[in-house]
């Protein structure tokens, strides 16, 4: 029996990205799909866009909610689905054409629980291939776990999940996450996976050029979503026995690359508001029991993050947003230099 494959597509607000998503998910090799779009209701063309694409191709199953976030709208695509194996796409993305059929191609033939490709990361800089996976053989639940953790390893799309096991253990994303409420659904899902597999191709198009900025304000929510993410990876980790220094080093550098993100995005943010606001910005932000917690043991090899955890550690809130600023100076003269050579080559 050919499987079915449900393609869960969350879209706000697309209009400009959702025809070539659905292009690239329509010409697929592998026919047998389901493609379940959740519109979370989208005050722009996206479901007239879709709904002429529904028109053309029965496979396609249309569900509108009122704006209550992607968690939700997964979480409805989920309960939707009727196929054995479940597929995340972004709907400013697009894939390529024999996506499904490796993924799934590499799940039977591997009997794996969870499979992993590569991508293609689309920025203003240009096109570069990553994989956060690079394994060749069977791999530990602890080893791949790890791999989750790094960089955008974490993320739902590039993978394959089984339906039965997200079924089997009530698996759904926390509404109440707005940012990385996919890592701790994939961290949860593989802590009831026991084969996992990665192939090689580059197969998934990650467009960063439609990603907006953090707000300039530090807002105290975005702040409580990061702990309860950590709060929960503590949980996931204690759950699977994983070494427990291994797992305070993954959060510690969570929370470290959180502030640092922080700072230097509040380091932009003083010719709005002033060195002195800034800066009680980011006392206060370093003040919260649970980054204190954490904050002695911020280490880095880098030589430009090693000033900034030297201030922060010492309390030095004003040097270290003057060191952000000139730290972003440099980033902005780097990137015009790179610029300039890839022009006259």
């Amino acid at each position: 029996m050919v499987p079915i494959v449900s393609i869960i597509v969350p879209v706000y607000n697309c209009e400009n990205y959702i025809s070539t998503c659905l292009e690239s998910i329509l010409n697929q090799t592998y026919s047998k799909i389901e493609i379940i779009i959740v519109n979370d209701g989208s005050i722009d063309k996206s479901e007239q866009i879709i709904m002429e694409y529904k028109e053309k191709d029965n496979r396609i199953i249309y569900l509108y909610q009122e704006n209550s976030g992607p968690s939700e709208a997964r979480n409805k695509g989920i309960l939707t689905s009727t196929g054995e194996y479940l597929v995340f796409i972004d709907s400013d993305d697009t894939v390529d054409k024999h996506y499904i059929e490796l993924l799934l191609k590499e799940t039977i033939s591997s009997d794996a629980d969870l499979v992993c490709c590569g991508y293609k990361d689309h920025s203003k800089y240009g096109i570069k291939n990553h994989t956060d996976f690079n394994f060749n053989d069977s791999v530990s639940l602890h080893s791949f776990m790890e791999m989750v953790c790094n960089g955008t390893g974490g993320v739902l799309w590039s993978k394959i999940f089984k339906n039965e096991i997200i079924v089997k253990y009530n698996l759904k994303m926390d509404k109440n996450i707005f940012m990385s409420e996919d890592l701790v659904f994939v961290l949860q899902y593989v802590s009831h996976c026991k084969v996992f597999a990665a192939i090689k191709e580059y197969l998934y198009n990650y467009n960063r050029l439609n990603q907006g900025s953090i707000s300039s304000n530090i807002s105290i929510n975005y702040i409580n979503n990061n702990i309860m993410v950590c709060k929960y990876l503590e949980k996931i980790f204690r759950s699977v026995k994983l070494d427990e220094q291994k797992s305070k080093q993954i959060i510690i550098k969570r929370i470290q690359d959180f502030i640092l993100s922080i700072v230097e995005q509040q380091s932009n943010n003083v010719k709005k508001i002033g060195i002195k606001k800034v800066s009680q910005n980011v006392k206060e932000l370093l003040s919260i029991p649970y980054i204190v917690k954490y904050k002695g043991e911020f280490r880095s090899t880098s030589m430009y993050y090693k000033p900034y955890l030297f201030l922060i550690k010492n309390k030095f809130y004003k040097s270290c947003i003057i060191y952000g600023l000139y730290l972003n100076m440099l980033r902005i003269l780097k990137r015009k230099l790179i610029f300039r050579k890839q022009v006259s080559i």
